[in-house]
């Protein structure tokens, strides 16, 4: 079966063809430095959380990057109970998840999951500032996928969950000595119910889609992702990406960086 991770869903509902290019054919796509320098960052920042959640030492780790140091001293102090330890329940970070749902394997996988008798708390780690409204990040699969599996695969009931969003300055942001923020989504029956009914929908689609043997679909251009979407030349969506009528604007031949042979 086909596994569908919240990323998964996320480009299904944005535009078929995207995700056929990214997870069914791997087509792989220039990377900004800046933007891999900060995934880098990130990737340590979820890596020391693990390890001292584990009860593994990370003052190595920590001492190698000061900003990454003041970032989890930060998140310390600004939740202390978080980090307490606690005499029973179940406490477990990168805790892996799965589903069967409609002939695929719903996957999600928690970067801390605090379980008690009668509660479950779902805690995601983003490593960046300036939060996204608290409607648009309640809407995104990410909150809603991860409540959805945790209440089908526990015996928790919707009332009982909730989630929460950590976000920590990467190094820039950090100089501006921003504490870590937080928001955090409770969960309903209602919301489980529109959340099972639109991942029936998706799976519907994506499996009815697959069954053509063609390409998938491209999204509507008037939407506006195709401006920010690295396949735009692929989809041949060149003056949505580029402009001037599509014309691609290619970079100075100075500026492409020479391929030892």
């Amino acid at each position: 079966m086909l596994s569908l991770t919240q990323g998964h869903l996320r480009l299904l509902e944005i535009c078929p063809r995207r995700y056929q290019y990214t997870y069914l054919e791997h087509h792989t796509v220039p990377t900004d430095p800046a933007v891999l320098e900060r995934q880098r960052w990130g990737t340590e920042f979820h890596r020391v959380m693990q390890q001292r959640d584990l009860g593994l030492p990370v003052d190595d780790l920590l001492k190698e990057d000061a900003a990454l140091e003041a970032a989890v001293r930060g998140l310390l102090d600004a939740a202390p109970d978080l980090f307490t330890p606690q005499g029973d329940g179940f406490r477990q970070s990168e805790h892996r998840r799965t589903l069967a749902f409609n002939g695929y394997t719903l996957t999600a996988i928690y970067d801390l999951l605090v379980m008690g008798p009668t509660s479950g708390q779902i805690v995601d780690w983003k490593t960046y500032q300036n939060p996204p409204h608290q409607a648009q990040l309640a809407r995104e699969w990410q909150t809603r996928l991860y409540l959805y599996l945790l209440v089908e695969t526990s015996h928790l009931t919707p009332a009982q969950v909730t989630m929460t969003y950590w976000f920590v300055a990467p190094p820039v942001a950090q100089a501006a000595s921003e504490p870590p923020s937080s928001i955090t989504f409770p969960y309903t029956a209602a919301q489980h119910r529109r959340t099972e009914a639109d991942l029936q929908r998706l799976t519907d689609t994506l499996t009815a889609l697959l069954s053509t043997e063609t390409d998938l679909p491209k999204v509507d251009p008037a939407k506006g992702y195709c401006a920010q979407c690295p396949f735009a030349v692929r989809c041949q969506r060149w003056s949505e990406r580029f402009g001037l009528e599509g014309a691609m604007v290619l970079p100075a031949i100075a500026d492409i960086a020479e391929v030892p042979l």
